[in-house]
């Protein structure tokens, strides 16, 4: 059986927010972006561990990365709306 073309996508969107840390990266981007100091403050873990988490959410097609001087920034890919909007929705 074919499977339906985009279903690895969501697969692989899916399993990028299996995670207490990511998802957690992913609320703080709702509706801003976020440069990845500001990750680290918030969250207690180290910068490996940070950009582990934002690489990974990047090649899902989660997060869209901007260079910003000589920063990283982070916002939420808008082709995922409908999901940023139930993420929202829990947020609040």
């Amino acid at each position: 059986m074919r499977e339906p073309k985009g279903r690895k996508h969501w697969v692989e969107v899916f399993s990028a927010l299996a995670s207490e840390p990511r998802l957690r990266i992913v609320k703080m981007m709702i509706g801003r972006k976020v440069d990845c100091q500001e990750i680290l403050e918030e969250l207690s873990l180290s910068q490996p561990a940070i950009s582990y988490h934002l690489g990974r959410l990047e090649r899902a097609g989660v997060l869209v990365k901007e260079r910003n001087g000589v920063r990283n920034c982070y916002h939420l890919n808008q082709d995922l709306t409908g999901l940023i909007n139930l993420l929202k929705e829990d947020a609040e």
